[in-house]
């Protein structure tokens, strides 16, 4: 587990990076080219004929990406801890890339909070199995603004029994909750975990032809401030055979096909 001691392991075989992930949920392929089409490509060296979708990549940079479709990033602050794709709700991706063109030489490191160590460690604490026992059992509201709906527990399960963890921003008490006061202290007491995991966690740095694969139901990411704004990343969202399933119409590494109109 990932949440407090260790950072990911890295690999130059593709093959060996998904056992990584698959272990740890995430490993650092090295070695790997720095376009966007390569991005995309090793998303599918990793994932081989398990990839559904592994759709266009998305440019993460301090300016927006280049057609500005979409807004641009605060490089200024540290991304707090979180699951990719909460546009699309209930079918974010399973997994998701990021493959590093252009690293910021100060600041911009990386880390990750493992979710199962979260909730194993949240658990133990006074209360914190109801807490838990909630999480898998409470629908609570998802939704980000204009986007896909999702009221559902933050806790869940694939049809195959794959477990899907989730920390969005948008987390709040379902319209029609039963116990809102209750329903927000453990939509908090589980943010609280993962922050604290994330502040434990330790950094890692991505140069370029570094590409990290996360397990994005499994665990959650952040990154630290940085200085250069020629910062460059490559997001790629990949859907897989054992994904919840994958969003209808067009998709992209982002959210701009991701309105809910």
């Amino acid at each position: 587990m990932l949440a407090f001691g260790e950072t990911p392991a890295r690999s130059r075989d593709p093959r060996h990076v998904r056992t990584l992930v698959e272990r740890d949920g995430a490993a650092i392929l090295t070695g790997w080219g720095t376009s966007p089409d390569h991005a995309v490509e090793a998303a599918h060296a990793v994932f081989g004929d398990d990839v559904l979708q592994a759709p266009l990549p998305s440019e993460v940079r301090a300016g927006g990406d280049r057609d500005r479709r979409l807004p641009s990033i605060d490089h200024t602050t540290p991304l707090l801890p979180h699951t990719d794709g909460f546009a699309y709700g209930d079918r974010y991706p399973d997994y998701f890339l990021l493959s590093c063109a252009h690293a910021s030489p100060e600041g911009g490191e990386s880390y990750l909070v493992d979710g199962e160590a979260v909730v194993d460690h949240l658990a133990g604490r006074p209360g914190g199995r109801d807490v838990v026992q909630r999480l898998q059992d409470v629908a609570i509201d998802q939704t980000e603004p204009g986007m896909q709906r999702s009221v559902t527990p933050v806790i869940r399960r694939t049809a195959a029994g794959r477990l899907m963890l989730r920390r969005f921003p948008y987390q709040r008490p379902a319209d029609d909750s039963a116990d809102p006061v209750c329903d927000a202290a453990m939509i908090d007491a589980w943010r609280d975990a993962i922050a604290t995991a994330g502040n434990a966690a330790p950094r890692f740095k991505l140069q370029a032809g570094d590409v990290v694969v996360v397990d994005n139901y499994r665990m959650m990411h952040g990154r630290e401030a940085y200085a250069d704004l020629d910062r460059l990343m490559w997001r790629v969202w990949v859907w897989t055979t054992a994904s919840y399933g994958v969003p209808g119409g067009p998709l992209h590494s982002d959210s701009r096909y991701a309105s809910a109109t």
